[in-house]
């Protein structure tokens, strides 16, 4: 367990995962039954040459999302929201596996799976092997029904650039993702920042909910993002700090802790090898680089909290505490996603 210096709402979170707690949020993760159509293509998913995605990950994303909406939308475009929500994380998910795992490590395959939300008919499938081009086409198979779904939301075409936008960050943070992945000199503070948190789709899902929010007052969108902004670094965050070790066996060095750790001088990146997994690991952990990003976690978490009262025609003011939910999910999962 971590222990930071002071009282903080973080050591609060970290001294609430005892075995017994772990335990029950496993166990209520694997009680998630996922609709219908997010479970079918999960299971799809999987054909796809050991890309290393089990049902609990599908389950723990459906559930983290579901907190961290609310009660914010009208009922009858929650399930839709959700479910427009948790397969925009599988399309994510997906690029990343190709992106990040070296036995799909592909530049032309990425290039073409790149294209499908926005440039499908550019996709050179003649330059792809039998199984490649299957891939592409289940990728395609999920933006289909992520488009089928939010075009049906009532302020669809109101924010449906900034959705556009915020996909192509997304994509940014892949092909980011596969540069470093080619060379990891690459990595730093500053661009990890930029770039990584992306992937945490906050931005994105809060655009999607502007699409169902007709109360929603335009003006306060500038705010709401810089909201979202700070909450999609903290996602990152929990990703960072309870996935990091497994990572190193799949020779991913794209997490924060290892940009920390570079920084601060603890390894060389001409260390960063699964065969040093165990001395990695070991002088990460006595370094306490997990401490400094959860440090980070803490100053934005106040950050939001001043924030979000400044946003008056819909009520976010539960999201800092829906936050500290998320973390601890994000702990607790630990070895499990």
């Amino acid at each position: 367990m971590v222990n930071l210096k002071k009282p903080m709402v973080i050591e609060k979170i970290l001294k609430q995962l005892t075995p017994e707690r772990v335990k029950k949020e496993v166990e209520e993760v694997k009680k998630i039954k996922l609709p219908l159509e997010i479970k079918k293509l999960s299971n799809d998913y999987e054909k796809f040459g050991d890309l290393n995605r089990n049902e609990y990950l599908w389950q723990w994303i459906y559930r983290g999302t579901k907190i961290f909406t609310g009660k914010r939308i009208k009922k009858k475009y929650r399930e839709p929201l959700l479910k427009a929500k948790v397969l925009i994380f599988m399309f994510d998910t997906f690029l990343d596996d190709i992106a990040d795992k070296a036995k799909f490590r592909k530049k032309q395959l990425l290039e073409e799976i790149l294209k499908v939300p926005f440039y499908q008919k550019y996709i050179e499938f003649k330059k792809l092997n039998k199984t490649d081009k299957e891939r592409i086409k289940f990728v395609i198979r999920i933006w289909r029904e992520i488009n089928k779904t939010i075009r049906r939301f009532p302020r669809y075409r109101e924010f449906k650039d900034v959705f556009r936008y915020d996909i192509l960050q997304l994509l940014n943070t892949v092909r980011y993702s596969y540069l470093i992945q080619k060379n990891r000199s690459l990595l730093n503070v500053t661009e990890g920042w930029l770039y990584f948190p992306h992937s945490m789709q906050v931005l994105t899902n809060l655009t999607l909910e502007l699409m169902c929010l007709p109360e929603f007052d335009v003006k306060e969108t500038g705010k709401l993002r810089e909201l979202g902004w700070k909450a999609q670094q903290m996602s990152r965050i929990g990703n960072w700090v309870s996935t990091w070790e497994r990572e190193i066996e799949e020779n991913d060095f794209t997490s924060g802790i290892f940009i920390y750790a570079l920084n601060s001088g603890v390894i060389k990146v001409e260390n960063l090898n699964k065969q040093n997994k165990s001395k990695i690991i070991n002088k990460i952990k006595k370094a306490k680089i997990e401490n400094k990003l959860l440090k980070e976690w803490e100053k934005n978490y106040w950050e939001i909290k001043k924030i979000s009262k400044k946003i008056k025609s819909i009520n976010v003011k539960e999201i800092p505490n829906t936050l500290k939910k998320i973390i601890f999910f994000h702990l607790s999962s630990k070895g499990y996603k």
